[in-house]
């Protein structure tokens, strides 16, 4: 049930993001400072995930779980306006339920199965390259038959189904095992070289995020030559997570193996080595080639190897404080792309050279922990 919960979770994201990033960067003419913009503030919100350590220990995963449920609201919220950067505010406040709640289903996951991390974690996530496929493929469809505010609309419902899923099969044992926990023995000081190596890959990340949408959207028209908007929302669906996200199904597998049998930090480290190439042939690129790089399946690997190296190196009873913190620093990456609006004349080579130093940095921070990446004792 909880697989069937994290498809359902990725189709809600793959529905979300592959219509807001077209919708408030190109029809509603927002362009790269709204997309790098409502991208900033849905990082922004996340930073609380570093305090769902304690507050478990208050109300229980299980209850965190079920705050999950509100991040259905902002969807109903934004019928309300169609200025780019206020829809964008409104948007991202989905992200803070999505924070204080994801460190308990990962904990949820990790220690309720007796499986190894890495097969455990590829196990939950293996149906969600489906989910964010179905969700980015059927945006345009949607869009066409509803509009936005029929979008939206969709999104609250799936969004507040996927948590009703999540908090009534969440697991007895693993709440009962929480349940008085104490909150020591997670050594921050011992992570924070590779945090700050993930906050400088998602910096990154995002930074190829944020391009992507008017650039596919351009190579896209100059393919297919067509002048129907609602053929053009389906296209960039299924262009922009419908291909990709089913390539990360076996991508899940394979990293699941890699993540259990090598030192996960050296998986983390090629996929950081990754992004950059992709990011320098995405934008340097044209035509066919471009939407052939986009769907490179990088985001697998990335989200296993830290995942697991966190599960690795973390008590049961920390496992919840250990995630919260991850999602802090991704969140700090994120956010590293708002400094970067105060530059009225952002282009993507810019971008790009930016993302090569960040990316190089990240690898040496990664290094510094190689020899330390066993598993918890």
């Amino acid at each position: 049930m909880y697989s069937l919960g994290a498809i359902l979770n990725t189709f809600t994201w793959g529905l979300y993001f592959s219509f807001t990033r077209r919708y408030i960067g190109v029809e509603l003419g927002g362009g790269l400072h709204a997309i790098m913009f409502i991208t900033g503030l849905e990082w922004g919100l996340t930073l609380f995930a570093a305090i769902v350590g304690k507050l478990a220990r208050y109300v229980g995963d299980k209850n965190l779980v079920l705050l999950g449920i509100t991040g259905a609201i902002p969807f109903l919220l934004a019928l309300t306006t169609r200025e780019p950067l206020t829809l964008s505010l409104i948007l991202s406040l989905s992200s803070l339920s999505w924070a204080l709640s994801w460190p308990s289903i990962l904990t949820a996951v990790f220690s309720s199965s007796r499986a190894s991390p890495g097969r455990a974690y590829s196990f939950f996530t293996l149906g969600t390259g489906i989910g964010y496929s179905v969700g980015s493929s059927v945006m345009g469809v949607f869009y066409s038959l509803v509009g936005p505010e029929g979008v939206f609309i969709i999104l609250a419902i799936t969004y507040s189904l996927t948590y009703l899923i999540f908090v009534m099969f969440f697991p007895k044992e693993v709440e009962r095992g929480m349940s008085g926990a104490s909150n020591q023995g997670w050594d921050f000081r011992a992570f924070l070289p590779v945090l700050l190596a993930l906050s400088l890959t998602v910096f990154s990340r995002e930074l190829l995020y944020a391009i992507a949408p008017t650039k596919l959207s351009l190579e896209l028209e100059g393919v297919l030559d067509t002048s129907s908007k609602w053929l053009e929302y389906v296209l960039f669906g299924v262009i922009y997570g419908g291909f990709t996200a089913l390539l990360s199904i076996p991508a899940r597998v394979f990293a699941g193996r890699l993540a259990d049998r090598y030192n996960p930090l050296r998986l983390f480290s090629l996929t950081t080595l990754a992004y950059m190439l992709v990011y320098w042939g995405f934008v340097k690129s044209g035509g066919l080639l471009t939407l052939l790089i986009w769907q490179i399946p990088l985001y697998p690997f990335l989200d296993t190897a830290i995942n697991t190296y966190i599960a690795k190196r973390t008590s049961r009873e920390n496992m919840t404080t250990g995630f919260g913190i991850t999602i802090f620093f991704n969140a700090l990456g994120g956010l590293m792309l708002l400094p970067l609006l105060a530059n009225p004349s952002l282009n993507a080579d810019f971008l790009g050279y930016v993302v090569t130093v960040a990316t190089t940095l990240s690898i040496f921070l990664a290094s510094l922990s190689y020899g330390r990446a066993g598993r918890y004792v």
